[in-house]
């Protein structure tokens, strides 16, 4: 069995990550989360750094004759101009120190032809089988398991029955080979051996099972160690089933188009909406975006999904994993997009824990929060093995004249590692170089690596914290075969994305850091280092782990649709949406909270989906005469029938029978007994054992007597003009006398 990893950046699953050690308070640590965030711009005529390309505007001009007359002005401004295929987008690039983003948009939108103009905005990462760890998929099946490794400690075990049915729905539809659904994330793995069958067939155009928008090539495997979310999303939805590996996706068999839209530090809306246009294009049903973000709302994003709705295409979306603190929030409050979009092709999910509570970090709103599903604790398929350690043992130090390097844990149980030894009571002592580190193996078949920690603290001025690696068993990674990764002084912060160090693949490299103080030093805090992982992406790998957030929630959505047209390949996608939203279970912590309040339930979705009653037609009958009805019925299993008359004195319940023999699709009749003349609004009403209903009715109209043929006279009228005739005409004879 493969070893899984209980990531120490768990944390950053919308969990507030607090570092509070047994000697001073130190500040929180940051919060990141699995789920992809767009930042908002913070004003309109103005967008902080980190939320837009530098130097890039997004304008869709009226028609092609306009872009070319608008040629001199663009190459005034612009440094290059690229046409975003299928966007109808053009990405013009400024020239440095020509404009502002700001300003080059009003100067755009003044321009004749232009329809939009808007900034390229950037994007970040949201029967059993026999497959060996599917018992530790509590989303499929919940026991009341206590899943080993988790990083969500709250309902650690669940409650029973709190999961998603999959058993019972694949004694119906394991198979969703027949539906495409589409990753639009970053790279997939799809060499991992629970997803190498499970790839879309792109045939000779697309040999690799999608397309890469970020470097422009049909091959969207990751290219950094760190690059695994999507390859994490697509075994949600489709790791292979009842093959002996692992773990099971929501569909035991599936067609996963890999679309990379995102590296490992993210994308931008050119990337993510060429990659949803490339999905319809290419037969997809179904779209996954485990990614938004708050902010303005991107024009050029809701026409890309809007062209899906277009298509009949669905797509699911994570509703985000809450504020800078990790705590989830309101998006009516707080738009989070694409989750805010009105779209009614989109589907927002929000993430249960193993007790179908609300993630403390899930986003949720009553108008556009639709769903929950589960999203903590989410086992599920890596790229590679991720590698940790705990910093008590196998590290080499080489001490100058300090108190040197420490290990320890936070009161709630996170590894650290600082200098000084005694960190908080006094500094780092001066005149020093502190050298530590230690091996890491990385097994054949490991193709990238990336590092990653937490850092924190501060250095005097001219004092500096490194990091670094070395290829080779116990070697310095600060003598001259070693490579510096990080090079901080002042205050310490993490680094900004992780370091690529695929010079370790498939080789032992010796990582670990290094303090330099100078002799005049005063000293400082110094550094405290947490959360140390390399993670990796590995060929051939059946690795799997744990992750947290609505990105985890929003795949198994999208695996149970995928289910549900595979099961009917006429049903439409608003037919499944309606399914997957009405056939829900009741969950008190969504009530008000989401649009229905409801965890979604393959089961009792794929139910809904097949159950109906058809061929009801509006019916004349006659007071005290019996009418039969036949008309048709469907479902999954075992039905029933009830039928009631919305004018009892037409039509009164006690008088509608043969509800009895209806219990199996096909043709259904009721005899009806009217009572007396007039009308009534029949309600039929088909259920199964999954607590699914579907209701049709016609309208009985019933004459006082007689009839059964819809056009028969009432014979008390002809008896009241039978007389009146015959007094005419007596009156006429005693008038002629």
């Amino acid at each position: 069995m493969t070893s899984r990893h209980a990531l120490y950046t768990k944390c950053a699953l919308g969990l507030l990550c607090a570092l509070a050690i047994n000697l001073p308070a130190q500040a929180d640590l940051p919060v990141s989360t699995t789920n992809i965030v767009l930042p908002a711009p913070s004003a309109a005529s103005s967008f902080k750094p980190d939320t837009v390309v530098p130097n890039e505007v997004l304008v869709k001009f009226g028609s092609t004759l306009s872009a070319q007359n608008m040629t001199p002005m663009l190459n005034s401004m612009a440094s290059s101009v690229r046409q975003i295929n299928r966007t109808g987008l053009t990405l013009v690039k400024l020239r440095p120190g020509t404009d502002t983003i700001s300003s080059a948009m009003a100067t755009f939108r003044a321009m004749p032809g232009v329809v939009s103009v808007q900034p390229n905005f950037i994007y970040h990462s949201t029967a059993l089988p026999n497959d060996p760890e599917i018992g530790q998929q509590w989303a499929l099946k919940n026991t009341g398991q206590t899943v080993s490794d988790a990083t969500y400690a709250t309902s650690n075990p669940g409650t029973p029955g709190d999961d998603i049915d999959a058993q019972s729905a694949w004694q119906y539809q394991s198979d969703c080979s027949s539906v495409t659904v589409a990753i639009v994330d970053t790279g997939i793995n799809y060499t991992q051996q629970d997803l190498v069958n499970s790839m879309w067939n792109g045939g000779t155009q697309y040999p690799h099972h999608g397309y890469d928008f970020v470097n422009n090539d049909d091959d969207p495997y990751p290219t950094t160690g760190d690059e695994r979310h999507g390859t994490n999303v697509a075994g949600i939805i489709g790791a292979e089933g009842n093959n002996g590996i692992e773990g099971s996706g929501v569909c035991q068999k599936a067609s996963i188009m890999a679309v990379r839209s995102l590296d490992a530090t993210g994308g931008t809306t050119a990337t993510v909406t060429q990659g949803i246009y490339f999905a319809v294009d290419h037969g997809a049903k179904v779209i996954n975006l485990s990614l938004g973000g708050t902010g303005s709302l991107d024009q050029a994003f809701s026409d890309a999904i809007t062209y899906a709705q277009s298509k009949g295409v669905l797509v699911v979306v994570a509703a985000g994993n809450g504020d800078s603190n990790g705590k989830g929030v309101d998006v009516e409050q707080t738009p989070f997009y694409p989750c805010s979009f009105p779209q009614d092709n989109l589907i927002c999910v929000a993430a249960l824990d193993q007790s179908f509570q609300l993630a403390s970090f899930s986003n949720y709103g009553a108008t556009s929060v639709d769903v929950g599903a589960p999203g903590t604790n989410i086992l599920s398929t890596f790229a590679g093995p991720t590698l940790t350690t705990d910093f008590s043992s196998g590290w080499t130090a080489s001490l100058g004249a300090s108190t040197g390097w420490g290990y320890g844990k936070t009161t709630s149980g996170i590894p650290i590692l600082v200098n000084p030894i005694d960190y908080g009571n006094s500094n780092y002592a001066p005149s020093t170089d502190d050298r530590i580190w230690t091996d890491f193996t990385f097994a054949a078949g490991t193709q990238l690596v990336a590092l990653n920690y937490h850092l924190q603290g501060r250095m005097a001025s001219g004092d500096y914290l490194n990091s670094g690696v070395a290829v080779g068993s116990n070697t310095d990674p600060f003598a001259g075969s070693g490579t510096q990764l990080q090079h901080e002084t002042d205050t310490l912060s993490s680094p900004a994305a992780a370091y690529p160090i695929d010079q370790c693949a498939s080789r032992t490299c010796s990582i670990g850091f290094q303090l330099t103080s100078t002799p005049a030093s005063t000293g400082d805090t110094g550094p405290l280092i947490a959360f140390f992982e390399l993670n990796t992406v590995a060929a051939n790998t059946r690795e799997m782990g744990i992750e947290n957030g609505t990105s985890m929630a929003a795949p198994v959505v999208s695996g149970i649709a995928a289910l549900l047209m595979a099961s009917d390949p006429a049903a439409s996608d608003i037919d499944v949406a309606r399914a997957i939203k009405n056939s829900g279970i009741p969950v008190p912590s969504l009530s008000g909270v989401t649009t229905t309040g409801k965890a979604v339930n393959a089961m009792r979705a794929l139910a809904n989906l097949h159950l109906s009653v058809t061929g009801l037609a509006d019916q004349t009958g006659a007071a005290g005469q019996p009418l039969s009805v036949t008309f048709s019925i469907s479902g999954l299993n075992a039905l029933s029938v009830s039928a009631s008359s919305s004018n009892t004195s037409v039509l009164p319940n006690s008088s509608i029978t043969g509800q009895n023999s209806c219990t199996q699709t096909g043709r259904c009749t009721l005899q009806l007994l009217p009572a007396m003349g007039g009308t009534s609004t029949v309600y039929v009403t088909v259920g199964d054992n999954y607590g699914q209903q579907d209701t049709g009715s016609f309208l009985l109209t019933a004459p006082s007597s007689g009839g059964g043929g819809g056009g028969s006279m009432n014979w008390a009228f002809l008896l009241v003009l039978a007389v009146i005739l015959a007094a005419i005409q007596w009156r006429r004879r005693g008038l002629a006398s």
